[in-house]
């Protein structure tokens, strides 16, 4: 079910998605952003979100670029004794986003 935001993305709940993801890309994980697409298996709360919009906002900036240079960026990450996402500067730039959120009266 795809949910349209004043943020021009869609939010599409897909219960079945947690299985494959939590086992294939992270154990937390929740949800996925391509393009304006927030995929999750789950409603997401207002932090949640707030992380993948800066996505969504990433997409935007770099269109279909984004996804080598997120990949290159969790390489990076990972060669300089880092992890693959949490080091990844695209991922650290929503994590900040989802901070600032959290902080928010």
């Amino acid at each position: 079910m795809a949910r349209k935001t004043k943020t021009d993305h869609s939010l599409i709940v897909l219960p079945w998605l947690k299985a494959p993801m939590q086992r294939f890309v992270l154990p937390n994980w929740a949800a996925i952003t391509l393009g304006r697409w927030i995929f999750a298996w789950r409603d997401l709360d207002r932090v949640e979100l707030a992380h993948e919009r800066k996505h969504v906002e990433q997409w935007r900036r770099y269109g279909p670029r984004f996804i080598p240079m997120y990949l290159l960026a969790s390489r990076a990450a990972a060669k300089s004794g880092g992890h693959r996402y949490f080091d990844n500067k695209f991922e650290k730039e929503a994590m900040a986003a989802a901070e600032a959120e959290r902080n928010r009266q």
